[in-house]
């Protein structure tokens, strides 16, 4: 199961997308929402509102793959600079609609912690 196809970045976009290059960008976007989510596997059925976000993170991973804040070729130039901001709020929007699923744990610290001390402190 994948989040998004090829076909459905091609036409969020606008322009075909190659099957190894959709397959790349797809793993890219998985990569950021799997630990928010907290999943092993991506969701089957994905539901729609992780679908459309999935699909715009592809879109900015396939536009500016490298995370590059702008670029100019010749007298041409173009700035990225909202893009990372979108991601950014994106990401945000994920952990708050998991967290509203009832996944407790994509709102909660990772890791692991001692048991907390009794009170008073038997020691003292």
């Amino acid at each position: 199961m994948t989040l998004f196809t090829e076909d459905d970045l091609g036409e969020l976009i606008g322009k075909p997308v190659t099957e190894s290059r959709g397959a790349m960008v797809e793993r890219v976007v998985w990569g950021w929402l799997k630990p928010i989510l907290d999943l092993e596997d991506r969701p089957d059925p994905v539901p729609d509102e992780l679908f459309s976000w999935a699909v715009e993170l592809g879109g900015i991973a396939h536009e500016n793959p490298i995370g590059l804040s702008g670029k100019a070729t010749g007298p041409f130039s173009e700035q990225f600079s909202g893009l990372r901001d979108r991601r950014e709020t994106i990401l945000k929007d994920v952990r708050q609609w998991a967290a509203a699923q009832g996944d407790d744990t994509a709102a909660a610290p990772g890791g692991s912690f001692p048991e907390a001390p009794c009170y008073p402190d038997p020691a003292w």
